[in-house]
C-alpha cells in the first residue's frame, strides 16, 4: 500500500490546434490511466477515435478560442450563433466577436469548420482553465458537485490496481484529520520521522502510541487492499466488481475544466467558505489551487 498526500495543479493548454487535441487526450487518458500511451502525434488520432465513438465528454477539456470580424454584407459575425450556446462565452466590440468554448460544442453542433476562426486567447476572451486533482474518492465526489465544470476521473471500473503497472497495490490519500493527529505526536516527540513510522507500525498492527483512531483507520485501509487484491488476483473478480471493497480514501485523479468565473465561485465556496466552513480536505486543495490561479493572474 502506498500512502500519499493530496495535491492540485493547473494544467496549461499548449498553443495551437494541436494544444486542443493534446489537452483532450491527457484528460481522456487520465480516466483509464493510459498516459504512458501518449506519444508524438498521438493526440489527433485519439481525438478522431473519440469523435468516431461519440465520446463527447473527453472533447469538453479542449478549450477553443475564436475571433471573427463583423461582415456587414454577410449579416454580421459568423460566430453569432455562440451567443445563445450555454457552454460558450460570447462578447464583442468594434473589432469583432470573441468566443470561448470547447471542442465538444463544435463537434456536436457540426461547427468544426469554425476552427478556421481559431486564435490565441486575447484580453477579451474569458479564460478557461484545466486543473488536475489527486485526492480521495470522497473529496472527488464533493468537487464534482460543481456541475458547471467538465470532469474526467480515474476509473475504478477499468483500472485494475492488482496489475504490476500500479505496483500491485492501492494508493491511499492521507486525510487531514489523520495528518493532524500524527503531526501532534511527531511535534511532541520532536521527531519528524515519527509520522511516517507511525503509519507503518499501525498498518502492520503495531502500536507506537495510544491513538486508537489512527490504528483503526490504518487497519481499515490495509484490509481494504488485502480484500481487493484477493478478489482480483486470486478469485478472478473484475475490477468493476471488486472496487466495492475500496475505501473512500482510495486515491483518484480528477481532471476539471471550466471558465475563470466558475473557478472564482469554486474558490469562494471551497477556499474562502462564503457559504459555510469547507471540509478540511477540500480546503487545502482549493487554497493551493487559488494560490496558483493568483500567481498566474487567471482570476
Amino acid at each position: 500500500m502506498k500512502l500519499i498526500e493530496s495535491s492540485a495543479i493547473i494544467i496549461p493548454q499548449d498553443v495551437g490546434l494541436e494544444g486542443i487535441y493534446k489537452q483532450c487526450e491527457l484528460a481522456g487518458r487520465t480516466a483509464y490511466k493510459s498516459e504512458d500511451r501518449i506519444t508524438e502525434g498521438s493526440a489527433k488520432k485519439f481525438i478522431d477515435a473519440m469523435m468516431k465513438s461519440n465520446h463527447g465528454a473527453v472533447l469538453e477539456h479542449g478549450t477553443v478560442y475564436l475571433f471573427a470580424y463583423f461582415y456587414e454584407d454577410k449579416g454580421g459575425s459568423p460566430l453569432s450563433k455562440y451567443k445563445d450556446n450555454k457552454y460558450s462565452k460570447y462578447t464583442w466590440n468594434d473589432n469583432g466577436t470573441y468566443v470561448t468554448t470547447n471542442l465538444r460544442v463544435l463537434f456536436e453542433n457540426g461547427w468544426m469548420d469554425d476552427l478556421q476562426y481559431w486564435c490565441e486567447p486575447t484580453e477579451y476572451h474569458e479564460k478557461r482553465v484545466t486543473a488536475k486533482f489527486i485526492c480521495s474518492r470522497s473529496i472527488a465526489q464533493e468537487i464534482t458537485r460543481h456541475r458547471v465544470f467538465s470532469f474526467l476521473m480515474e476509473s475504478q471500473r477499468y483500472v485494475g490496481y492488482n496489475k504490476e503497472k500500479f505496483g500491485s497495490e492501492i494508493t491511499i490519500i492521507i486525510p487531514e484529520w489523520i495528518k493532524a493527529r500524527i503531526n501532534d505526536i511527531a511535534s511532541y516527540n520532536n521527531n519528524d520521522d515519527l509520522a511516517q513510522m507511525s503509519y507503518a507500525v499501525a498498518l502492520y498492527g503495531g502500536r507506537i502510541h495510544e491513538d486508537k483512531a489512527i490504528i483503526m483507520w490504518a487497519v481499515s485501509q490495509d484490509m481494504s487492499e488485502k480484500h481487493y487484491l484477493t478478489l482480483t488476483s486470486e478469485l478472478n473478480v473484475k475490477p468493476e466488481e471488486a472496487r466495492s471493497v475500496l475505501t473512500n480514501d482510495c486515491k483518484t485523479e480528477l481532471v476539471m475544466t471550466g471558465f475563470a468565473s466558475d473557478w472564482k465561485h469554486f474558490f469562494d465556496l471551497r477556499s474562502k467558505g462564503t457559504t459555510g466552513k469547507p471540509h478540511p480536505d477540500i480546503k487545502i486543495l482549493a487554497d493551493s489551487l487559488l494560490f496558483q490561479f493568483t500567481e498566474n493572474k487567471l482570476i
